[in-house]
């Protein structure tokens, strides 16, 4: 899973903006994506507690983007992936069963519902760090 706002026009406008007011924004957006991660990986620990939850709350991460004003806020992967069957080598990240549920466990979200529960403050964090710059 993978939450980010990559959108080509944003992207180039971005680019576009003065050096002040990116290196601003970088700062603010990587604070986010962290304050993000962080939260997700509370909802996780308010689950009921098993090896898998451990697991996924470890996975939870925020990487780099494609430029100094993208980070990627994720979960899953390598970590949370197991084989369906022994040897029949079809896998499935368990991440996503917890996100979304699956026909034997209801679904117990912690990455979605965050990321929205948190998108007004995040984004107002963001407008503000635009605004001190611009005003400066």
């Amino acid at each position: 899973m993978v939450t980010h706002g990559h959108n080509d026009d944003l992207d180039a406008y971005l680019q576009s903006l003065p050096d002040k007011l990116a290196e601003k924004l970088s700062d603010v957006l990587r604070e986010q994506a962290f304050r993000l991660s962080d939260a997700q990986r509370e909802a996780l620990r308010a689950l009921e507690q098993s090896p898998e939850t451990g697991a996924l709350e470890a996975s939870c991460t925020v990487a780099e983007g494609e430029n100094e004003l993208e980070y990627l806020v994720q979960a899953g992967g390598d970590m949370t992936t197991k084989e369906v069957r022994e040897g029949s080598g079809e896998a499935y990240d368990y991440a996503l069963g917890f996100e979304f549920g699956t026909s034997r466990q209801p679904a117990r979200p912690f990455f979605f519902s965050t990321y929205n529960a948190m998108r007004d403050d995040m984004q107002q964090a963001i407008d503000d760090a635009v605004s001190e710059v611009l005003h400066d």
